[in-house]
C-alpha cells in the first residue's frame, strides 16, 4: 500500500516542507539524511488540503524510491531511524516503510523504538495502537512505544466492529501483556513513580494487576499504602488486591493447571482486539491468580 494512501486513511495530516525535495534519496547516508530532513520537516496536524496532496505525492516518491532498491537503501533508512533529532513524523512513517519491506525481528525492534519518538498529534490513535500491537504480538519489546500513549491525554481507540472503545488501561493490556513483563515492568513502575497525572497512574495500576507477577503485586501493595498518593489511587490499588482475594473462590470454568501454559494462552488471546477477548483475558487472569496462590 502506498504511503500517502495509508496516511490519508489514518487521517495523518501533512504540510509542505519549505525545502525542495529531490527525486532520489541517493546512495550515501548524507544524501538520505538530507532528503529525510527536507521531506519530513513539517508538523502533520497543521495542514491545508492542497499541502496534503503535494506532500503525499512527495512521500509516495520517497517510498517508491526506497522500495526500488532495498538492498542499498534499507541500511540507510535504518541508520536514519536510529539517529536522534530526526523530524518526529519520520520516526512513524519511516518505521512503517521499514516494516513494509522487512519482517526481521531486529527491524521490528528498531521500528518500535522509533515509533516511541513520534508526535501522537500526527498519528491517529488507531493507527498507532494497531502498529505497536502487531509488534507486541511478535514478542518485540514495545515498552517505550506502548508507554508513549500515556503522553496523549485524549488517547482512545475506537473498535467499531465490536461496538467498543479502548481506553488507556485497555490499550496497555493489549500492548504490553503479550510482552514478557521482565522487559517492561521496570519502565512501567518508573513511569508510575515519576508521573503526577492521576489517569496515567490509574492506567498503570490496571497493568500491574493484570501482569500477575511478583513485581506487579509489590507495586499494588505499595500504592495501596502510599500516603503521597491520592485517596482515589490508594483505593483503586486496594480494590485490585481485593479482586485478587475474590478470584480465589471464583469459578472460571478453566481447567488449565500450568501457569506458563495459561500465560501463553492469554498472550495468544490478546492477538484479537475485541470485547470477547477482553472477557476471556479477565477469566484467564482470575485463573492465573488461583494458580499462583496454589503454587505458594
Amino acid at each position: 500500500m502506498k504511503s500517502c494512501k495509508r496516511l490519508l486513511s489514518w487521517a495523518c495530516y501533512l504540510v509542505l516542507s519549505s525545502t525542495p525535495v529531490t527525486a532520489q534519496t541517493g546512495d550515501t547516508q548524507q544524501q538520505m539524511h538530507t532528503r529525510v530532513m527536507a521531506l519530513y520537516n513539517f508538523s502533520p496536524h497543521k495542514i491545508s488540503d492542497a499541502e496534503r496532496q503535494k506532500k503525499s505525492d512527495e512521500m509516495d516518491a520517497f517510498w517508491n524510491d526506497v522500495k526500488s532498491s532495498p538492498s542499498t537503501k534499507l541500511p540507510l533508512l535504518r541508520v536514519e531511524l536510529k539517529t536522534p533529532g530526526e523530524p518526529a513524523f519520520f520516526y512513524q512513517d519511516g518505521s512503517e516503510l521499514l516494516l513494509s519491506l522487512s519482517h526481521d525481528k531486529a527491524d521490528g525492534q528498531l521500528a518500535a523504538d522509533a515509533m516511541a519518538k513520534a508526535d501522537l498529534a500526527d498519528v491517529t490513535p488507531s493507527a498507532y495502537f494497531y502498529g505497536v500491537h502487531a509488534l507486541s504480538m511478535q514478542g518485540i519489546d514495545t515498552t517505550a512505544a506502548s508507554l508513549h500513549i500515556l503522553d496523549d491525554p485524549q488517547f482512545v481507540v475506537p473498535v467499531p466492529q465490536h461496538a467498543m472503545t479502548l481506553n488507556k488501561p485497555d490499550c496497555l493490556m493489549f500492548l504490553l501483556l503479550p510482552v514478557d513483563s521482565s522487559k517492561w515492568m521496570a519502565g512501567a513502575r518508573s513511569r508510575f513513580a515519576d508521573s503526577k497525572d492521576e489517569a496515567t497512574r490509574s492506567a498503570l495500576l490496571t497493568l500491574f494487576f493484570y501482569s500477575q507477577t511478583q513485581d506487579g503485586d509489590t507495586a499494588l501493595r505499595s500504592a495501596a499504602t502510599d500516603a503521597t498518593l491520592s485517596a482515589d489511587l490508594r483505593k483503586e490499588a486496594s480494590g485490585y488486591l481485593q479482586n485478587e482475594r475474590e478470584a480465589l473462590t471464583l469459578k472460571t470454568g478453566l481447567t488449565e493447571t500450568n501457569e506458563n501454559n495459561l500465560r501463553a494462552e492469554r498472550t495468544s488471546r490478546l492477538g484479537a482486539v475485541s470485547d470477547e477477548a477482553m472477557d476471556d483475558v479477565q477469566q484467564m487472569t482470575a485463573r492465573l491468580i488461583q494458580l499462583r496462590a496454589n503454587a505458594k
